[in-house]
């Protein structure tokens, strides 16, 4: 426990990139720089490896795929649908890895270094459907003892405007949204691109201290 609790000591939100680090000091993580492209709407870094299914053929089969980066570990996911339950989604790729959406919010992940084994995070998605607002999240993870620590944060989400972003030669139209949430041993920044229809076609979300990021593209 004494391991975890010291990977979750605050740290202060600052500006830029440094901002988006989960649990790291700006210097002292690479995450950073593989976040900034995504954080201009751009596409990810050159130097990460390529999905397992090609963005084409995901454009082309719309509903079938998400595609996952793993930030930390710098490794690409194609993920397919394994099951719904109420307004939750579960996808699986070949790996088992699996990652639980509501409304495109990440609520669980299986086979991460530290699994988010379960959220609350009603009130997020009202202020993005909001267009902005306050909001409380609660986290489960699971500590080295197998026992479970719930984190609760309090949230701020805000409206950044229209924002266009590129993927695999196609330009989707979207409203860029940002999430800054802060608990007693937690602080982490998400970032939605929610479209015109209002369903979340990319994000940046936190996972765990462990995990770190996911950056999430559903098609």
């Amino acid at each position: 426990m004494g391991a975890l609790l010291e990977m979750m000591k605050p740290i202060r939100i600052v500006a830029g990139v440094c901002a988006l680090v989960l649990l790291t000091a700006c210097g002292e993580s690479a995450i950073g720089a593989r976040v900034a492209g995504l954080v201009t709407g751009q596409a990810p870094a050159a130097q990460a490896a390529p999905a397992l299914v090609p963005a084409e053929v995901m454009h082309a089969n719309p509903g079938k795929y998400i595609r996952i980066n793993i930030r930390k570990q710098n490794a690409w996911a194609s993920l397919t649908q394994a099951g719904t339950n109420g307004a939750r989604t579960t996808w699986i790729d070949q790996g088992n890895i699996s990652v639980t959406f509501e409304n495109g919010l990440v609520v669980a992940t299986r086979g991460l270094v530290r699994d988010l084994m379960g959220t609350d995070l009603s009130q997020s998605w009202a202020a993005i459907r909001n267009q902005g607002g306050e909001a409380q999240r609660r986290h489960d993870f699971l500590t080295d003892q197998d026992e479970i620590s719930t984190e609760l944060l309090q949230c701020s989400i805000v409206s950044e405007g229209n924002e266009v972003i590129e993927r695999a030669g196609k330009s989707i139209s979207t409203r860029r949204f940002t999430e800054k949430c802060e608990g007693e041993r937690l602080i982490f920044t998400n970032i939605y691109w929610v479209n015109q229809r209002g369903a979340m076609v990319r994000s940046l979300q936190a996972v765990s201290p462990d995990a770190g990021y996911l950056q999430i593209d559903v098609f």
